[in-house]
C-alpha cells in the first residue's frame, strides 16, 4: 500500500488526462474506433506514462524540489532519495510495456511515435541530454512529450500521420509558449538549485514576452475556425501580458492553473464533437 501511494503521488494525478485526451480526440478524428489495442494504449498513456514523466523528473530535480514551496500533492512530492531506485525501476518496466503496446499494433508509424515520445520524456529530465536545462530546447521537447507523439499515436489507428492537419503543429507552438511561461513560477527555487530553465537564463519578463509573442502570432495567422480556441488564445495573451508587466511568481502560478484547466475544457469539447 505504501508503494502504491508513493507511485500515485509521484505521478501527479492531476496530469493523467493530458495525453489520453489528445490521443482519443485524434483517434476519432482519424475516423477510427476504439478497439482493444487502442484502449490498452489509452490506459497506458494515463497513470503509467505520468509516472515515467514525473518520476524521472523528480529523481533528477531532487535539489530544486527541496526548496520548491509548490511541491505538494497536486504538484508532486519531494521524492526521497531512498525511493529513487524504486521509481526508476518501475519506470523502466513501464517503458518496456509501452513499447510492446506499440509493437503489437504492427503499425510502424505508431511504433516510431511511441519511441519518440519515450525518448523525449526520459531525456527531458535525465542526463546526458537533459533538455530541461537547454532552453529553448526544453520547450520544444515538451511539444514531443505532450502534443505531437500522443496525437500521432491516436491518429495512426485510422490514417497516416503524414495526412495530419497542419494545425496540430500550430497548436504545438502554443504549448511551447505555455511551457516557457511555466518556468516563471519556479524561478526562485530553480535559480537557487542552479537549474538553467528559460526564466533563469533569460529572465522572467523575457519568458513572458516570448510566450506572448508566440501566442499572438498563432492567434493572427493560424485562422482557427473554432471560436472557443480563439477565446482561449486571447485568455493566454491577456495573462501573459499581465505577467510581462508584473512578473510575480505566485501570480504566474495561478495563471498557469487557469490556462491548464481551460485546456481541459477545449479538449473535452472536441472529444464531444468527434464522439
Amino acid at each position: 500500500m505504501y508503494n502504491l501511494i508513493l507511485l500515485i503521488k509521484t505521478s501527479r494525478p492531476i496530469y493523467w488526462l493530458i495525453q489520453p485526451l489528445i490521443f482519443t480526440v485524434c483517434l476519432f478524428y482519424s475516423g477510427a474506433d476504439l478497439n482493444y489495442i487502442s484502449i490498452i494504449q489509452l490506459i497506458l498513456l494515463s497513470f503509467p506514462l505520468s509516472l515515467i514523466i514525473y518520476g524521472i523528473n523528480d529523481i533528477y530535480d531532487f535539489e530544486s524540489d527541496q526548496i520548491n514551496p509548490r511541491k505538494r500533492l497536486v504538484n508532486g512530492i519531494v521524492l526521497k532519495q531512498e525511493n529513487h531506485k524504486r521509481i526508476k525501476t518501475v519506470s523502466y518496466i513501464l517503458i518496456a510495456i509501452l513499447i510492446i503496446s506499440s509493437i503489437i499494433t504492427l503499425n510502424i508509424e505508431n511504433i516510431i511515435s511511441m519511441i519518440v515520445l519515450l525518448f523525449f520524456i526520459y531525456f527531458y529530465s535525465a542526463p546526458p541530454i537533459r533538455f530541461k536545462e537547454r532552453p529553448p530546447l526544453d520547450s520544444l521537447a515538451n511539444i514531443f512529450i505532450y502534443i505531437i507523439p500522443p496525437a500521432f499515436l491516436g491518429y495512426s489507428f485510422g490514417s497516416s500521420i503524414f495526412d495530419f492537419d497542419y494545425k496540430i503543429y500550430v497548436a504545438a507552438l502554443c504549448l511551447a509558449a505555455f511551457f516557457i511561461f511555466s518556468t516563471i513560477m519556479d524561478y526562485t527555487p530553480d535559480k537557487k538549485a542552479g537549474d538553467k530553465t528559460f526564466s533563469v537564463l533569460y529572465g522572467k519578463r523575457i519568458a513572458a514576452l516570448v510566450s506572448l509573442i508566440i501566442t499572438i502570432l498563432v492567434y493572427i495567422f493560424a485562422n482557427f475556425n473554432t471560436q472557443l480556441i480563439n477565446y482561449y488564445l486571447l485568455l493566454c495573451i491577456t495573462l501573459y501580458l499581465i505577467i510581462l508587466i508584473k512578473p510575480n511568481e505566485k501570480l504566474a502560478s495561478i495563471f498557469f492553473k487557469i490556462i491548464y484547466f481551460c485546456f481541459y475544457i477545449i479538449a473535452f469539447y472536441f472529444l464531444y464533437l468527434f464522439i
